[in-house]
């Protein structure tokens, strides 16, 4: 990496296709809003870099519209086809040690000297820092910073020894919000289709208190919150409940009964996410959850998210305080 910054100002795409393809190996990071170009510019430079006989790896860190996986996920579309996915567990990127984990793992799995970094469109509040993390972690050779005035410098500003390539955008038709979301609605239903629902007994369960501490009397909780209790167990946080109504104590964790109805879950495999189910309930007493996936190979462990959706793919809400 060159210690001098290198700022290049609206530059064809081709130019800087040809810049890219005079190095032996590249990295490159997008930056920008939502609808500024990123994910067009990486297809346009992925399509040059393999019409040029080379390899490449895109990375598309985009969790809530993702074109490699299903939303929720951090995807990885290696040279030779090979897709995978890490599983994230929500379509906005509230999770950063989640998502900068997934891009190391990601980044490991790669098979190509050209690697291309698709990033979501969160730029700004504890998106600066989302962003200022992955750019230390991945070290990427040049940053692609798509802005229609100067709303990525806060986080550019930090980086001005890396090389920097700054693409002004106009008139921008933004994606609503509604669209979005149907959008994801669509590829839910396509990753989930033909799905059944199965029974998973005595499964590890990873990144979530729920069966992770020893379990106790549900009598003395019940005197304590007032409501019936479905589950409790000793965590070291304190205590893990599952009860008909929730309120705020001291060293308890609450979430009230049918919390995991419409959950999406991941199948995991050496930390990769194999494929997606949503959880159509659990049975406490039994330790039995019952998950409808079309999902049919092997894994080392389910994983939780926290958003919900129903049969038809809508999203209907969040569960926290499930997964740590």
């Amino acid at each position: 990496m060159d210690t001098k910054a290198k700022i290049v100002e609206k530059k064809e795409w081709k130019e800087i296709a040809e810049r890219i393809l005079q190095r032996e190996r590249c990295t490159v990071l997008t930056l920008g809003y939502i609808d500024t170009g990123k994910t067009s510019f990486l297809k346009f430079l992925s399509e040059t870099i393999k019409n040029n006989g080379k390899k490449v790896s895109i990375i598309d860190c985009d969790v809530g519209q993702s074109n490699i996986g299903p939303p929720g996920c951090m995807g990885l579309l290696n040279n030779n086809g090979e897709s995978l996915w890490y599983f994230v567990g929500d379509v906005f990127p509230y999770d950063h040690a989640k998502i900068i984990t997934g891009l190391l793992e990601l980044l490991s799995k790669t098979d190509s000297p050209y690697v291309l970094v698709d990033t979501t469109g969160l730029i700004l509040g504890k998106g600066r820092s989302l962003k200022k993390a992955k750019i230390k972690v991945l070290k990427p050779d040049i940053i692609m910073a798509f802005q229609r005035e100067d709303e990525l410098e806060g986080i550019l500003k930090d980086f001005s020894d890396y090389e920097i390539i700054r693409e002004r955008v106009e008139n921008i038709e933004f994606t609503s919000r509604e669209k979005r979301r149907e959008i994801r609605k669509k590829l839910w239903k396509k990753y989930l289709k033909n799905s059944k629902i199965k029974i998973f007994k005595g499964t590890k369960l990873r990144n979530t208190f729920l069966f992770s501490g020893k379990e106790i009397e549900k009598e003395t909780i019940e005197k304590i919150i007032g409501n019936k209790v479905y589950w409790c167990e000793k965590i070291p946080e304190g205590y893990f409940i599952v009860a008909d109504d929730y309120k705020m104590y001291e060293d308890m964790i609450i979430l009230k009964k049918g919390f995991e109805r419409g959950l999406i879950a991941g199948f995991i495999k050496d930390d990769i996410c194999m494929g997606i189910g949503t959880v159509d309930g659990i049975d406490f007493e039994r330790k039995e959850i019952y998950i409808l996936t079309n999902f049919e190979k092997e894994f080392d462990f389910i994983e939780f998210g926290r958003i919900r959706i129903n049969e038809d793919g809508e999203e209907i809400g969040r569960v926290y305080n499930l997964t740590y």
